[in-house]
C-alpha cells in the first residue's frame, strides 16, 4: 500500500483486493458509533472488499460479507459496534428512503458504510468519511484510494487512523 499525504484527504494505492480488504480492516478500529462510510467507485471496484473488510475488522466473523444490493441494507450486530452496510444503487429516488427507516441507522448506534451514496440525496449526514476508488488505466489491479473527511467527527477518525498507519 503506498500514501500520499493531501491534507483533509489521504490518497492511497492499492494493488490487490486483499489490500483494499486490509484497508477496511485497518480502519475499522477508528470508527464510531453514529459514523458514516460514503463509498464512491464505479461498479466492480471494491466497494463490497472495503466494506468486508471494516465488518470482519470490528469482529465480525461471517465470510460471506457481501453488498446489499437487493436487500438494502445487511446489518451486523456480533462485532465490536453494529456495522449498517447499505447499498443504494437500486434506489429510484431518495424519496425511497423515506419508507425505510433508514434515518435510525445512518447516525444511530452503529457504524452505517454506504455504497452509492450519491443517491441517498440529503438523507446522508454531512459529517461522513467519504471513501472514493477508482480503477487505474495503466493497470487494472491498482486502485486509487482516496479518504476525505467531511465534518468533524471523520476528521478526528481521519487523524487518528493516519497517525496509526502514516504509510
Amino acid at each position: 500500500m503506498m500514501a500520499k499525504d493531501e491534507g483533509l484527504n489521504w490518497v492511497l494505492m492499492s494493488r490487490s483486493e486483499l489490500e483494499t480488504q486490509q484497508l477496511g480492516e485497518r480502519l475499522s478500529p477508528f470508527l464510531i458509533p453514529g459514523c458514516v462510510v460514503e463509498l464512491n467507485g464505479e461498479l466492480g471496484v471494491g466497494k463490497s472488499v472495503f466494506a468486508r473488510g471494516v465488518v470482519w475488522g470490528m469482529g465480525v466473523e461471517d465470510p460471506y460479507i457481501t453488498s446489499p444490493t437487493f436487500t438494502l441494507m445487511n446489518t451486523y450486530t456480533e462485532g465490536r459496534i453494529p456495522v449498517y452496510h447499505f447499498d443504494f444503487y437500486r434506489l429510484s429516488s431518495p424519496d425511497e428512503l423515506g419508507l425505510t427507516g433508514t434515518d435510525e441507522y445512518l447516525d444511530g448506534a452503529g457504524v452505517a458504510l454506504v455504497e452509492w451514496a450519491e443517491r441517498g440525496g440529503d438523507w446522508i449526514p454531512a459529517d461522513r468519511l467519504v471513501v472514493e476508488l477508482l480503477h487505474q488505466e495503466e493497470n487494472p489491479d491498482l486502485r486509487h484510494i482516496e479518504l476525505r473527511a467531511e465534518g468533524p467527527r471523520s476528521r478526528e477518525i481521519l487523524h487518528g487512523f493516519r497517525q496509526r498507519y502514516p504509510d
